[in-house]
């Protein structure tokens, strides 16, 4: 042994030994540590109300830095949040992003550490769907009848958006048409000017709507009387509103017809004009384009 002491060079070889030695067991036994950025998208907790909407952070995905072994850090599962459980008001707020990582993971750090985050108030409002055609039926047909078995819907949006939508209309295609049919028709939310509405939704986006369409024929309508005015009166002018109604049947009675009567109007004993509202005198079959009824005015002078 003190044969070693005496030799420098020795000493030299075995501090070496020993040195090597132990950074072998360092490094074995403690594994090696990297870092690695990993890119996640910005989720969030939802605020106080369910009355308010979150429109997407920004930026909308952050860099979440992890540390551990090159296995651990290889791993999928970083996440980036912000929590907006304390969020009771509409407004642009800027917050921490929090991170979840891996396990056999540290956090270094998150890159931006914060995002600006809109929260805006959403409302919703029920409408009587209301049906709009458009474009033309084929000649010498027209819509006798319109009906949707379920008029309703619900509009849902920001605040400020619902409050422009004056209804909701069903828009039913026409063209070249010449039976009845039924279509699932869209929902589309309009203001008073008839122009969508932009950045709300209708539920449901559709709805089933039946047309029923028959073959029209637009004619006069001609008014009867019954009964003389009292004496020394006569008939003046006569008026009836409207003045032409469209009938829908089968073409072939259409064809027969050239004018609609009314039932008769009783003027008899009549000293001054007559307002009466007679019944339209329909073949069988046919219906009208106005109620079952019309306006009549005889002037008696």
């Amino acid at each position: 042994m003190d044969w070693l002491f005496e030799h420098d060079t020795a000493l030299k070889v075995l501090a070496v030994l020993v040195a090597v030695a132990v950074w072998v067991q360092v490094n074995t036994s403690t594994p090696q540590q990297v870092e690695k950025g990993v890119a996640a998208s910005v989720s969030w907790t939802p605020p106080v109300s369910p009355a308010l909407h979150v429109v997407a952070p920004r930026p909308a995905e952050v860099t979440v830095d992890i540390r551990g072994t090159p296995s651990a850090v290889s791993s999928v599962g970083a996440a980036a949040y912000v929590n907006l459980n304390k969020i009771a008001r509409p407004g642009t707020y800027t917050l921490p992003v929090s991170a979840t990582v891996p396990a056999g993971t540290s956090l270094v750090s998150v890159t931006p550490s914060t995002v600006t985050v809109t929260v805006i108030e959403y409302a919703s409002k029920s409408f009587s769907v209301k049906l709009q055609t458009s474009g033309n039926l084929a000649d010498g047909y027209g819509v006798q009848a319109t009906s949707i078995p379920n008029p309703h819907a619900v509009v849902k949006g920001p605040v400020g958006a619902v409050k422009k939508v004056a209804a909701v209309v069903a828009r039913l295609p026409l063209s070249g048409q010449t039976s009845s049919f039924s279509i699932q028709a869209a929902l589309v939310a309009v203001n008073r000017d008839g122009v969508p509405v932009k950045g709300v939704t209708v539920s449901p986006s559709s709805r089933l709507a039946d047309v029923t369409v028959s073959p029209d024929k637009t004619v006069p309508v001609t008014v009867k009387y019954s009964g003389l005015p009292a004496t020394g009166f006569s008939v003046g002018t006569i008026s009836v509103s409207p003045l032409h109604v469209t009938l829908y049947g089968p073409a072939s009675v259409l064809a027969g017809i050239s004018a609609v009567y009314t039932t008769p109007v009783d003027i008899a004993g009549a000293t001054g004009s007559v307002t009466a509202t007679p019944s339209l005198k329909l073949p069988s079959g046919v219906t009208a384009s106005v109620p079952s009824t019309v306006t009549v005015t005889i002037a008696v002078q």
